[in-house]
């Protein structure tokens, strides 16, 4: 056993593929699986193809290429850097663009690697990341269509990851207007109308989605079994899908205030401390550099956060209900923060159960 370690149920994760699969199948909807969060680690990509995904999606290229040879697609869904064109062409089939000069650079690649790259147009909706402004989309389009090295695949819109913006029905069928138009326009099939990530899913799950919109881009839906506009459950899909355990290195009753001048932390913030007394204080070989220590909910009750360094979690267990000793392993439940630093480790152990 080698700790810190990551837990990650093989049987809940593939259930959450199953159960989102069946709901977008009902509404017509596609759906590319996010593995960035995963560092698309082989393992459990696989687990997740074994369960019916076909599309994959990642925000790396690096990632893409370990997947190449599962499902049929990938999609790169940070904007291509001109310095990758080469190697987005190589490892995905479609990207999600903003930039023409980028566009450009791809259907370069795609020219020189002998083949066609899908291109979807962002469409700037609101959350003001990336995405083009609507009244430019026609005309990107047009110019789009004279590139020989790419095909126009669809269109596509981000909400919840800048500026919170929350995916409704009006800016959805705003998009699904936006790509009849350019269908008309140059009688092209257009099949890509991707309306956001796993913030959309609430909208999946009340049947509210505008028809027109065929595609979704999800990572933290199916991995933490909620959307994440509202923050609730999925139907009945897994919250716990992985849990990550960490070894208790010491124990003592201590003051909760620190006792001298207060300068800065190791993260160069000024602490603040509620005087609550002595303390039975654990420290747990855990730290930021593994984790979003703040974020990780405790599998047992009654146990507190203090604070955390770069190697080390505190944690308050004077009300705990049990007694704990050096050696002694906690459970923690990460959130989607904490989950991806603790993928990212490479000194956490990752496990397939």
């Amino acid at each position: 056993m080698a700790l810190p370690e990551l837990l990650i149920d093989r049987f809940k994760l593939k259930h959450n593929i199953g159960t989102l699969l069946k709901l977008a199948a009902t509404q017509n909807i596609q759906i590319h699986f996010v593995t960035k969060c995963l560092c698309a680690w082989r393992p459990v990509v696989e687990a997740i193809h074994e369960a019916g995904a076909e599309y994959f999606a990642d925000s790396r290229v690096e990632n893409l290429a370990t997947i190449q040879d599962l499902g049929l697609s990938r999609m790169l869904v940070r904007i291509p850097m001109i310095s990758q064109a080469m190697d987005t062409v190589r490892y995905a089939d479609l990207s999600l663009n903003s930039d023409l000069t980028v566009i450009e650079s791809l259907s370069d690649a795609a020219l020189a690697l002998d083949c066609k790259h899908g291109v979807i147009l962002m469409v700037e909706m609101g959350d003001l990341r990336e995405g083009f402004l609507p009244e430019e989309v026609l005309d990107i389009a047009s110019r789009v269509l004279n590139l020989r090295g790419v095909w126009l695949a669809g269109i596509g819109a981000n909400f919840n990851c800048y500026g919170g913006v929350i995916p409704e029905e009006r800016q959805l069928e705003e998009l699904v207007l936006l790509a009849g138009a350019i269908r008309e326009r140059f009688a092209i099939p257009l099949p890509i109308v991707s309306g956001g990530n796993s913030g959309s899913l609430y909208l999946l799950k009340e049947g509210r989605m505008p028809t027109g919109i065929t595609h979704l881009r999800v990572g933290e839906g199916f991995l933490t079994g909620i959307e994440t506009s509202y923050r609730r459950s999925i139907g009945d899909m897994y919250e716990d899908v992985f849990t990550l355990r960490a070894e208790i290195v010491e124990l003592r009753r201590k003051p909760s205030v620190p006792q001298g001048k207060i300068g800065p932390n190791s993260f160069n913030e000024i602490p603040v401390f509620e005087d609550q007394g002595n303390l039975w204080r654990a420290i747990l070989a855990i730290g930021e550099q593994d984790t979003r220590c703040d974020t990780l909910s405790p599998k047992e009750a009654r146990i507190g956060f203090l604070g955390a360094s770069s190697d080390h979690m505190i944690l308050d267990v004077t009300l705990a209900l049990r007694d704990f000793k050096v050696g002694d392993v906690l459970e923690f439940s990460p959130d989607y923060a904490a989950l991806l630093r603790a993928m990212t480790s490479p000194y956490v152990t990752k496990k397939l159960i």
